[in-house]
This record gives C-alpha cells, structure tokens and sequence, in this order.
C-alpha cells in the first residue's frame, strides 16, 4: 500500500514538472511521434513492396525446376589415355549433352504422385527469330501444356488479348508476350514467320497476348503447345528439355531438389537459388529501412534525454526539498523515469495512429509502371508486427532516454544544493 501511495505521488510530482514545462514536453513528445510516423511508413512501404515483387516474381518462378546443364566433362581423352601422368587441356569443349530430359515424361507421372506435389507442368524450350516483313527478333517460346502451366503460374489470368484455347488444337499458334508483340507491331490473329536455331521456317498465328509484368519474359517470350515446339524442332512426343514442380511447402525445395538430382541424374534448381538477387537485394533494403527508421527514434531518445538533463538541474533546489522531506533515491528516479515513459506512451500512440494512416493514403493512391511490374497503385504492408516493434522500440528508447538523467537527479546530495 505505502508502494502505491510512494508511486502516485511520484507521478504527481512527475507530471506537475510536466505541465510546468509544457513546450519542452510536447518537443519531446512530437519528436518520438515523428520517428515512429517514419518508422511505420517507411516499413510497411518498402515490405510492402518487396512483397508484391515477391510475389510477382515467384508467381512465374517455380518451386523448383530439373534441365539438363551444359557442363565440361570431367575426365579429357588425355586423362583415360594417360591416367599417370598431368594432363593440362585449355579451352576445352563441353560435354556434348542433349538438352532432352532422358525419360522425362515418366519422371513427371511418378512426380505428379508425389505428396508434396502441388502441381508440376512439362515443357520444350527453345530460341527463335520472329520474323514480320523487315523486322527481326530474338525470342523464346515455350512449348507447354497449358492447364498444367496455368496451375502453377495462373497464365490464364495474365491473358490481356484473345484466349488459350486454340493453343492446344490449332496448330503453329502462339500466345505472345505484350512486349515482343509491340516490337513486331503484330496483335491477335496475324500471322508471321519464326525461324529455328536450325535455320528452319514456319508460319504461326498469333491467338492471344499475355502480361506477366516482367520485362525479361513479356519483351522475348511466347507459348505454345508441345507438339508444336516439338514439330518446330523435328523432335517426337517424348522430347522434354524443362520438368517446372510447385510444392505444398516451398522450402523444401532445396532438400528436394538434391533428391531429384540424385534420383533421375538431371541438373536441379530451387526459387532460392533463381531468385537470390532478389532476395538479397531485399535483405539490403530491409537493413537501409530499419537502420534510418531506427536512427530518427533515437534522435528523438537523445532530446528527451537533453530535455530531462535540462530540466533536472533547473529543479535541483526542487530535488533537494523533496529529498530531504523523506523521499528516496528510487522515489526521485522514479519521479523523471515517470516523465520518460508519459512522454514515449504519447509519442508512440500518435506515430502508430499518423504512420498508420500515412501509409494508408499511400496505399489508396493511384500509381502505373510498365517498367518492371504492373501495379494500379502503390503497394502497402500493413502487417501487425511493424506496430508491434515501433511502439516498443519507441517506448524502450525513451525509457533508456530517461533513465540517465532520473540516475543523475536520484544522487543528488540536498544538504550541498540548499546551502547553495
């Protein structure tokens, strides 16, 4: 009971010295504010970001991927006809490897069984000139089977012009990206020519346009079905150069891919590994973000130290009188921590409250860019965690701002302050 009265007197005191300096308190409060306003809405705008970049990068990425690798061989003809002795090779040639997956189609039906499954699709790619009067360009297309692409990257809803279903059925049709069919100047339903890497010629009719929102894959891409790619190719039905597998959990994907490797004898690679630039570029923005959030709350922890500092040696006579009508050290801390976690409570209710709606404006205004992604507004997180961590980092700033100068005003001698 004696506690309690001990500590309500303590926050009156503490708030007396408060209102007694009232300018300095509400510095100190808006400063706190102002760090967490620019806490919140830096965070949740850059993971906000980060996410949807995730998000439309991983939509066309899959879990992970088996091909065949173009590699040098191991062992040269001079190794196995002197195995003694050291052999030196410059500039030796790669193994001569077909990019054909060897029982390919079999490992995609054991796969397709496979519980941690989610979806696997199977695909031919190779490169090719389109061709439309004078206008020559280097792409890609993609063989595929379309409901198996569509259940792991929902290529039906990136379709902007025309429809799939023609792909499986009309022969020689393609579904081109939006970019490279504004550098042929060709939209859905003409035709033009494709030249292979074997120099052979086809007709093809373009049957719809798709956006995926990634510059690299809608300026040089298209897709068609298997059995065209095949033909384009003059290869039979078994020919497979890409096996694409979605995951219930994706990051088993490492782990998986090792399996596979060592279980069919392809090369592998997981979403990790395809998109570590991505994701450590994430890491470093993520790094800048909280270090400059982080800098302004403890520029706002250094003027509530200042303001406290300054306030105790404008109260010491005050501090004297009440130590020596009975309080104690603890009481007279208590006295300015109190003013501390008053001042960061305030601060950090506004900054969550103005960096909450600060970002939610953002978050409603219209933005367009066809640069890298597509996106009608700017993309916003608002993740319960980022206000978790500013209110307390904003409190513990102000408690470690305040703890210093209720230390100092605790040891204060009385008897040397009154005699003056």
């Amino acid at each position: 009971m004696k506690i309690a009265k001990d500590f309500k007197l303590a926050a009156s005191i503490a708030f007396t010295h408060m209102r007694a300096k009232l300018k300095q308190t509400i510095i100190a409060t808006v400063g706190v504010a102002f760090g967490i306003t620019v806490f919140i809405f830096m965070v949740s705008v850059m993971e906000g970001t980060n996410e949807f970049t995730e998000d439309v990068v991983f939509e066309q990425s899959p879990h992970l991927r088996l091909y065949n690798e173009i590699a040098l061989a191991e062992h040269s003809i001079l190794d196995r006809a002197a195995p003694s002795a050291w052999n030196v090779v410059h500039h030796q040639k790669p193994k001569d490897i077909l990019p054909n997956l060897k029982d390919g189609i079999r490992a995609v039906e054991e796969l397709g069984k496979d519980h941690r499954v989610l979806a696997i699709s199977a695909s031919v790619s190779t490169q090719l000139f389109y061709r439309l009067g004078s206008a020559s360009v280097n792409g890609r297309v993609l063989g595929i089977n379309f409901e198996n692409e569509d259940a792991l990257f929902a290529l039906g809803s990136k379709i902007v012009e025309g429809g799939h279903e023609k792909l499986a059925t009309q022969p020689n049709s393609l579904l081109m990206g939006v970019g490279l069919a504004r550098k042929l100047n060709v939209a859905t339903g003409d035709k033009l020519s494709v030249t292979t890497e074997k120099g052979d010629n086809f007709q093809v009719t373009i049957i719809g346009l798709f956006k995926t929102g990634l510059t690299d894959i809608d300026n040089q891409q298209s897709y068609a079905s298997l059995k065209t790619v095949q033909r384009f190719l003059g290869v039979p039905a078994s020919y497979i150069t890409d096996i694409k597998v979605k995951l219930h959990d994706k990051e088993l994907a490492p782990e998986i891919v090792e399996e596979l490797e060592n279980r069919y004898q392809y090369s592998g690679s997981d979403w990790k590994k395809d998109n570590s630039a991505l994701l450590e570029g994430n890491v470093l923005r993520n790094m800048i973000t909280y270090g400059v959030a982080s800098t302004i709350l403890l520029v706002a922890g250094f003027g509530i130290f200042n303001i406290l500092t300054m306030m105790i040696y404008e109260k010491m006579k005050d501090i004297a009188i009440l130590k020596a009508t009975g309080f104690s050290d603890t009481d007279v801390r208590w006295v300015f921590l109190i003013q501390a976690i008053v001042i960061g409570f305030i601060g950090a209710v506004m900054g969550l409250i103005f960096g909450f709606l600060l970002a939610y404006a953002t978050s409603r205004m219209p933005f367009e860019s066809d640069v890298m992604i597509t996106m009608d507004h700017l993309p916003v997180s608002f993740k319960p965690i980022y206000y978790i961590s500013g209110f307390t980092f904003g409190i513990l700033t102000t408690i470690l701002a305040g703890y210093m100068p209720s230390r100092h005003a605790a040891k204060v001698d009385p008897i040397t302050i009154l005699r003056g």
